[in-house]
């Protein structure tokens, strides 16, 4: 949702990838992958989500840690507080012009 307002660069596909799926844990590859980015893009924006505390490790497999958008970081919880509002503005309006097709007599 974060994309329908701030445009598709890197840092947000992956914040709205984060956010979207922050019940699970991903490696960094499977964040790049389902992002829709590079893992060159990723290691770019990587630190800045690491410095504001935007992602935490949940675990280790052997060599491979996973990561999990950290909804303690006061940033994340109001980025999916606006990341909603987004999605029900958006909600909103759709429901709006159906109704509105759906009032239009046969």
């Amino acid at each position: 949702m974060l994309e329908d307002l701030f445009g598709s660069n890197t840092l947000v596909k992956v914040l709205d990838f984060l956010l979207e799926n922050r019940f699970w844990d991903y490696t960094k590859t499977d964040i790049s992958k389902h992002s829709g980015i590079s893992r060159t893009q990723l290691y770019r924006v990587w630190d800045q989500i690491l410095e504001n505390g935007l992602v935490k490790e949940t675990r280790k497999i052997g060599a491979t840690i996973l990561y999990q958008a950290n909804m303690d970081s006061p940033i994340m919880k109001n980025l999916e507080k606006l990341s909603m509002t987004i999605a029900d503005e958006k909600n909103r309006k759709i429901l709006q012009e159906e109704s509105v097709e759906i009032e239009v007599p046969a």
